[in-house]
């Protein structure tokens, strides 16, 4: 990254906590998008990735026999696979990698707003890569909106997956209840009691990663209150410490004071809730698709089932709004030459729609940003579970803070809601966001 002013560097770092961050094979009709070193200049290049598919996962495996792949078809090509799993991990490296001028040539992340000053400073606008290769192009579902900007010409990042947040639930414990899936709120409330009767959580959930804290307040609050609450609240009509805003939260505070979460909240992570419900010992999992390949790899993966997340039972016409969006890899616009050509090669070949099949074949299942066929003999049961769940939703919208231009905000939001599980009052909760707010508008 070339110098900026000190300023550009403050906002950068601070948006970088916004910046969340899932292929190998032996068929020779595997993706050959970049098959082909530089004929150009022969020219030697290291091309380092940053995303936060890492680990022994079934897709972690997949991306990184993919990369191998890669490499063997482009010898004068060597990729450096930087990926961190953890949250946390992640967003400090690449704060340190903008602070230091040392961007990967290609890393993940979510877009929206908190992204606009990354696409305004470090990423490569990538319309005419995408205007030079329609096939390549053509094959995404509409997801790119999340990386394009009403007041800055282009698109600053390509989709390489396709999130949405549903509920899974082990139907053999709905079944020892003589319950069915709860349809809204009301319901899910209802069965706390019947699951503690069996010594089972309704529905442990980790907020040590405390985004799933701000998850939760988004779909509470979608299915409330449409998105109308989204933009009311970017706009400044309405304010987080409103008694609506108030009452979600007193929700969840009363919810995590009858059991139903489980206890420990906040030092509870992503794999000991995972272990509950694959043990058997919680009932549902509030968890978006990257949950699906670990479970299909479970044991139980055949008593699982999905749901989408309940609305309420007076406000029907929000029911159908998911929470979800599109993720993907954005290019440093600083690489030039022969280490842009292989770059975008890679980027191609990590995004094609073989690759993605790649994917479905080696998880067994999964959800993606491209429109392909597929064998239902392929695919796992969870992954059918889920598609037919989200088959029925009419909008997929993404975190309240998303969409707002202060930066830090979905930082402050969670680490609030991680305070409320932690003991602070609801309205002490909304008191303090709402600050943050006034305290950051202009």
């Amino acid at each position: 990254m070339k110098k900026k002013t000190l300023t550009t560097i403050s906002v950068l770092l601070l948006a970088v906590s916004t910046v969340l961050a899932g292929c190998g094979s032996n068929d020779s009709k595997q993706a050959d998008t970049g098959n082909k070193t530089d004929a150009k200049s022969g020219e030697k290049v290291s091309i380092r990735i940053f995303t936060r598919i890492a680990g022994s996962d079934p897709k972690s495996v997949a991306f990184q026999n993919l990369l191998k792949q890669f490499m063997d078809k482009n010898p004068g090509i060597t990729v450096v696979d930087e990926s961190l799993n953890d949250e946390s991990a992640f967003n400090n490296k690449f704060k340190t990698s903008v602070a230091t001028g040392g961007v990967p040539e290609i890393w993940m992340n979510y877009g929206g707003n908190s992204f606009k000053d990354y696409a305004k400073n470090i990423a490569m606008d990538l319309d005419p890569v995408l205007k030079e290769d329609k096939a390549w192009a053509d094959a995404f579902l509409p997801l790119f909106d999340t990386w394009k900007y009403k007041d800055l010409p282009g698109t600053y990042g390509i989709p390489n997956e396709f999130y949405s947040v549903g509920i899974y639930y082990n139907k053999e414990l709905f079944q020892k209840i003589g319950a069915e899936p709860p349809k809204t709120l009301e319901e899910f409330e209802g069965l706390a009691d019947k699951f503690k009767a069996i010594d089972v959580l309704p529905m442990a959930l980790a907020d040590k990663d405390n985004f799933r804290g701000g998850h939760l307040l988004t779909n509470l609050a979608m299915k409330k209150y449409g998105f109308k609450k989204t933009e009311d609240l970017m706009s400044g009509a309405a304010k987080w410490n409103d008694p609506d805003m108030v009452s979600l939260l007193q929700m969840m505070k009363d919810w995590q004071d009858k059991g139903i979460f489980g206890k420990n909240m906040v030092t509870t992570d992503g794999n000991a809730i995972t272990s509950l419900f694959l043990s058997g010992k919680s009932a549902m999992m509030f968890e978006g698709v990257w949950a699906i390949s670990s479970i299909a790899s479970s044991p139980i993966a055949n008593k699982i089932g999905v749901i989408p997340f309940p609305g309420f039972k007076d406000k029907p016409e929000n029911k159908d709004i998911w929470f979800g969006g599109a993720g993907g890899y954005s290019v440093s616009k600083e690489v030039t030459g022969a280490k842009k050509e292989a770059t975008i090669k890679l980027l191609k070949f990590l995004t094609s729609v073989d690759a993605f099949k790649y994917f479905l074949k080696e998880t067994k299942g999964g959800v993606y940003p491209v429109k392909m066929e597929t064998d239902p003999a392929s695919v796992d049961p969870v992954t059918t579970e889920y598609i037919k769940a989200q088959s029925t939703a009419k909008d997929f919208k993404g975190e309240i803070e998303e969409y707002s231009p202060i930066m830090q905000l979905q930082d402050k939001v969670r680490n609030e809601i991680q305070g409320l599980f932690a003991g602070n009052s609801p309205q002490k909760t909304a008191d303090t966001i709402q600050s943050f707010v006034q305290s950051n508008t202009k």
